[in-house]
């Protein structure tokens, strides 16, 4: 038998159940599929692209390249804009905003059917009614790719790591890393060495709003790794060995809930045996990993999120085992005992490697639903099918509370942001992801918008940008937002701003007076977050002698914009 690792000692099997049933949907059966789900319009309703390969006579073999994006109409999956002739199969996929317009771009990349010879990468651009593409360039296969803002600038970057062919070298497996440069993304070849049949995932591990990386796959020379790297003011530099894997997926979660994203594998090991394990983040960065031996996994897929609704991170996990038949099974992780029960659902079609698996809340009942395709194994034609699973649990989940307090610090061209008193009904605080969005004017996010796991985020904006207008929202691990917290300002003239708005005496200890600006609104949160019970009088003073001593943030509303002062109590 061979062997799959997994973080901690396993709970009985079938210890909770978690039902599912079908969705009719209009989404086509993709063969060698990658798949990302986003709000592309901003209806609250969350849409799908994939990646993949069709039948398209219905004559048992696979013939075409094509790319869709599927519309939610809130009761089914409806096509909404296929790709043309620009699509592939064999690679990744992921939605992006890359020019900060609200709209979410696209970026493909993989092997074509209609080029078998020269891999592909394409990025399309989002009218607002369709998709335009924008690049044709050299891709990778048997890889992956992923989205994140690498240097803090608000400006969407990407990489795609896999394996394609340099003429006069042959193969080759490396990371190459596309800067957002604003106007067009300038390329860094071989940023890092690559891996084929691997995946990797920018993460801050260490919470210092730096992203690191981790990465696993056959490396060059075919070499299987698992390496993990830092992030060292801007430089990524090695600082791990995970182990070596010949292929797999990865997810990432604060499954403890203590404040540092873990890692979740699924792949297999350099002897081709199935190897699932769960790396527990230690504060540092460092991950540790506990291994025993469960039933095989192999060609398999991972998604993180929060299956059983008790607020905190779960995986699912879809693929073949040592028989070659399809299995699917989700990991519950208990916060009481600190393990994993492994469960295998009710109501899915059990799809087979290789494909994909998503956790999405498709019909906004803060509840995850299941994106899978792959193959019928079962069945003698052995057809890949796509199919999506509404989840049938009465389990009620109420969205995260924003942000309350919000404060904004400017160094040179940093801007520093943190908040706090943010919470939800199940997830623990120190899980919750958020949704920072920044603009140059009130409402917008013309400058930055995307998720980052910590509470506090920095940008290192050009000198040009005089206005920063932002809001959070909290994200729980159903992945359900919250509503936008209330929008803090800085700016350049903000000085002029607070120059006529001061706070006297400060420290204080009986009542605080405002001078300046009229005020409209007054509210005073403790360091952690706690709102306290204060009144705004008519002489601009609030009263602060219940208040125990310690530091606090006072904010105002000046001419519905939120200004914040800090605040002493002796």
């Amino acid at each position: 038998m061979r062997r799959i690792c997994i973080l901690l000692s396993m709970l009985p099997v079938g210890l909770i159940a978690q039902d599912y049933v079908e969705v009719q949907t209009g989404i086509k059966n993709f063969y060698y599929g990658a798949a990302d789900v986003a709000d592309i319009d901003g209806d609250g309703k969350q849409d799908i692209v994939v990646n993949g390969a069709i039948d398209s006579d219905h004559d048992g073999n696979v013939d075409t390249s094509f790319n869709e994006v599927y519309k939610n109409n809130g009761t089914s999956l409806v096509p909404y804009a296929n790709l043309g002739a620009a699509a592939t199969h064999l690679g990744d996929i992921k939605f992006m905003d890359f020019n900060n317009d609200g709209l979410l771009d696209i970026i493909s990349t993989g092997l074509s059917y209609n080029d078998v010879v020269n891999y592909k990468h394409y990025r399309f651009r989002n009218t607002g009614t369709g998709f335009e593409k924008e690049a044709d360039l050299a891709g990778k296969i048997y890889g992956s790719l992923e989205a994140f803002d690498f240097n803090n600038d608000g400006k969407m970057d990407y990489a795609i790591n896999g394996t394609q062919y340099v003429a006069g070298v042959g193969f080759v497996n490396v990371v190459d890393f596309y800067e957002n440069k604003g106007t067009d993304f300038e390329m860094h070849g071989n940023w890092l060495p690559g891996t084929q049949n691997g995946s990797f995932k920018l993460i801050d591990l260490n919470n210092d709003n730096l992203l690191d990386l981790v990465i696993l796959g056959v490396a060059q020379g075919d070499a299987p790794i698992g390496k993990v790297y830092l992030n060292q003011a801007g430089t990524l530099t090695f600082s791990q060995d995970l182990a070596s894997l010949t292929g797999g997926k990865m997810d990432f979660a604060d499954f403890n809930a203590d404040g540092y994203q873990d890692i979740v594998i699924s792949g297999q090991d350099d002897n081709y045996s199935g190897f699932l394990a769960v790396y527990m983040n230690d504060g540092t960065g460092h991950l540790n990993v506990q291994q025993i031996s469960v039933p095989e996994i192999a060609d398999s897929s991972v998604n993180t999120g929060d299956v059983n609704n008790d607020g905190y991170y779960d995986f699912i996990v879809s693929g073949n085992d040592d028989n070659m038949d399809a299995v699917v099974k989700t990991f519950l992780y208990n916060p009481s005992t600190q393990n994993f029960t492994e469960n295998i659902p009710t109501g899915l079609h059990t799809l087979g490697g290789p494909g994909f698996v998503n956790l999405l809340d498709f019909d906004n009942d803060h509840r995850l639903d299941v994106l899978l395709a792959g193959f019928d194994w079962a069945n003698p034609g052995m057809p890949s099918l796509t199919k999506i699973f509404k989840n049938t649990s009465t389990e009620v989940n109420l969205k995260p509370v924003p942000p309350a307090v919000l404060n904004l610090t400017k160094t040179g061209n940093r801007f520093k942001f943190s908040w706090s008193g943010a919470s939800d009904d199940k997830t623990p605080t120190n899980a919750l992801r958020y949704e920072i969005k920044v603009g140059s004017t009130p409402g917008s996010a013309n400058i930055a918008k995307y998720v980052v796991t910590t509470p506090s985020w920095f940008l290192d904006l050009d000198p040009s940008i005089e206005n920063v207008y932002w809001s959070v929202k909290s994200i729980d691990a159903s992945k359900v937002y919250s509503d936008a917290s209330a929008q803090g300002t800085l700016a350049t003239r903000d000085v002029a701003v607070n120059s006529q708005v001061s706070i006297y005496p400060n420290p204080a200890s009986e009542k605080v007076f405002i001078k300046g600006e009229k005020v409209s609104d007054v509210e005073i949160y403790s360091i952690d977050g706690r709102k306290q019970n204060v009144i705004l009088n008519n002489d601009q003073s609030v009263n602060v002698s219940h208040l125990a001593k310690g530091a606090y943030v006072l904010k105002l509303k000046i001419k519905n914009e939120i200004t914040t002062q800090k605040l002493i109590i002796k």
